[in-house]
């Protein structure tokens, strides 16, 4: 049987960097680069953020925390 090279780098699961196959178990990730790869990540929901607050604004739940919020400033 024919077996698939290993790669010599894989992603971390946590921030996305190219780790080498032997240094994975200590490498520690940078929180900027983790931040950044998180939002990667939710990139699609945060693209539709605007679209469904503006829903919710329009619901009348939306209606009446909008009033609350602006009654008590």
């Amino acid at each position: 049987m024919f077996a698939f090279p290993q790669p010599h780098y894989m992603p971390c699961l946590d921030c996305g960097a190219s780790v080498a196959r032997g240094e994975a178990h200590s490498h520690v990730c940078e929180p900027e680069r983790r931040l950044d790869y998180i939002v990667f990540q939710l990139r699609g929901e945060l693209g539709r953020f605007d679209e469904q607050f503006a829903l919710y604004l329009e619901s009348p739940r939306g209606r009446f925390e909008a009033w609350y919020a602006a009654r008590r400033r």
